[in-house]
C-alpha cells in the first residue's frame, strides 16, 4: 500500500527536534542579532545558524590571515551583516553555495559578493525575489520564535545584491594560510557549488548535502530547476573524490564524515532502479527515506 503524508517537506511540529546535539559540542559564541544562534567549532570557522525558522540554514564565516569569506548569507531575516562585524574586523567577501533564496537573503548587505557563473544566479543578483516568489517560506508554521522586531513578514523578499562578480570550476578563495576551491556540482539547482579546502580536507557542502531532507524536486519559473539524473552524477563525482573529507553542511547540522557522500550516491542509484521504498503527499511529491537522510523527488 502506498504511503501518505500531509508534507513530505515540512513535518508537523518540525521544531520538536530542536535543539539539535551535536551544537552542544561547539563553542557558543554572543550574536549581535538573536535572530541567528553563533558556533565556533574551528578556530577560524564560525556557523551563523538560523534555527528560529523551518529552514535552519547555515551561513559560515571562515577567516583566514589576510581577509573573511562568509559562504551564504541566509533567508536575510536579521542582520547578519551585524553578526560578521562583530566577529571580524578585517575585509569579508561573500560567496554562495548556490542562490536558492535561503541562501541570498542578505547579499545586499555586502559589497563585494561572488556568484555562480549561471544565468539563473545572474538574474537573481540582479533582481532579487519578489514577494510571491518567497511568500510560501512566511507561512504559518515556518517560525518557532518570533521574528526579529522591525521585520514584516507580509512585505518579505529577497533583495538585489548590490555588485558581483562570477565564480567558475577551480576557481581559488585565497585567505591567507586557507583557500577554498569551487567544486561545481549541479543537481540540487542548477548553479550549485561545494567549496574544498584541500590542505585540510574539509568539504562545505551546500545543499547538495546534508543531514535532513535533499530537495531533489524544485522547479521555479526563472529556471533554477533540480535535475535528478545530473544531481545523481554529481553526488557520484563528489563521492569517489571526497569522501576523505570532513563535510560542512549547510541545514540542521554542521558536520558529518564524508562517507555519507557514498551513501547518497547509492540512495539515488537505488531511487533510479525503483529498488526504494517511498512516501507520497498531495501534491505527489515523493520521499525517499534513508538511514541519515531523504530524498523528495517529483
Amino acid at each position: 500500500m502506498e504511503k501518505k503524508t500531509e508534507d513530505v517537506i515540512m513535518p508537523v511540529n518540525w521544531y520538536d527536534a530542536l535543539p539539535r546535539r551535536q551544537y552542544e559540542s561547539f563553542i557558543r559564541v554572543e550574536s549581535a542579532d538573536p535572530w541567528f544562534s553563533v558556533y565556533q567549532f574551528r578556530s577560524n570557522i564560525y556557523a551563523i545558524y538560523e534555527d528560529k525558522h523551518f529552514q535552519e540554514v547555515i551561513s559560515y564565516l571562515i577567516i583566514g590571515e589576510k581577509k573573511g569569506l562568509l559562504i551564504d548569507t541566509g533567508l536575510g531575516i536579521g542582520d547578519i551583516r551585524a553578526v560578521v562585524n562583530n566577529l571580524y574586523d578585517g575585509e569579508v567577501f561573500v560567496t554562495h553555495t548556490h542562490t536558492h533564496f535561503d541562501h541570498i537573503g542578505g547579499d545586499w548587505q555586502f559589497d563585494k559578493v561572488f556568484i555562480p557563473d549561471d544565468p539563473v544566479a545572474v538574474n537573481r543578483a540582479r533582481w532579487g525575489l519578489s514577494k510571491q516568489e518567497v511568500e510560501d517560506n512566511m507561512a504559518e508554521g515556518c517560525n518557532c520564535q518570533p521574528y526579529p522586531r522591525g521585520f514584516n513578514r507580509e512585505e518579505y523578499c529577497i533583495k538585489p545584491a548590490n555588485r558581483y562578480s562570477l565564480i567558475r570550476q577551480g576557481d581559488v578563495f585565497d585567505l591567507g594560510g586557507i583557500s577554498l576551491e569551487v567544486i561545481e556540482t549541479p543537481g540540487h539547482s542548477p548553479d550549485s557549488v561545494m567549496y574544498l579546502d584541500r590542505e585540510n580536507q574539509i568539504l562545505f557542502t551546500g545543499d547538495s548535502f546534508y543531514p535532513a531532507t535533499l530537495y531533489a524536486h524544485i522547479t521555479h519559473n526563472d529556471g533554477s530547476n533540480s535535475d535528478f539524473e545530473t544531481y545523481r552524477r554529481s553526488m557520484h563525482m563528489v563521492a569517489e573524490k571526497y569522501s576523505n573529507c570532513t563535510l560542512i553542511t549547510s541545514h540542521n547540522e554542521p558536520l558529518r564524515p564524508g562517507i555519507e557522500l557514498i551513501k547518497v550516491a547509492q540512495a539515488f542509484d537505488s531511487i533510479a532502479e525503483g529498488s526504494s521504498e517511498y512516501i507520497t503527499d498531495s501534491r505527489g511529491l515523493k520521499k525517499y527515506v534513508f538511514e541519515d537522510f531523504c530524498i523528495v523527488t517529483s
